[in-house]
């Protein structure tokens, strides 16, 4: 692709219903985006590899594996993206996500922080909102 500066565009029907009804997700990719994928790839697995270290003993260590998952394919929906309607649900997503991460160990400070970055994500709901109509 970097070559040859193509893109691709994949369709992938998720399921029909009757009556030609059809649930299709779209994903959208070059160059840059899969750069990018890259990039978000190695950076959430040295995460998970150092959070073997860090958080082995605790008790909800896969609830954070599943967040930082969960963070990894809101990133890629904000990224591999065809239209505005799929980068707002990646976006929420994403907001959504990184304030569990942040309130993950239950504390004042991180539970100030969390409500900081809520607040953060909702003046890019309103930035994003503005760009679709």
């Amino acid at each position: 692709m970097l070559v040859t500066s193509n893109s691709v565009f994949i369709e992938w029907v998720v399921f029909s219903l009757p009556g030609g009804v059809d649930l299709e997700l779209l994903v959208f990719l070059n160059h840059i985006i899969l750069f990018f994928i890259g990039v978000v790839l190695f950076i959430s697995s040295m995460v998970l590899i150092y959070r073997r270290d860090y958080i082995e003993s605790d008790p909800s260590f896969y609830r954070f594996i599943i967040l930082v998952v969960l963070f990894v394919l809101s990133m890629i929906l904000i990224v591999a993206r065809p239209n505005l309607i799929r980068i707002l649900l990646g976006w929420d997503g994403l907001g959504l996500v990184s304030y569990c991460l942040i309130i993950f160990y239950q504390n004042d400070r991180s539970a100030t922080s969390g409500i900081l970055t809520v607040l953060s994500n909702r003046v890019g709901d309103v930035a994003i909102l503005l760009r679709i109509r």
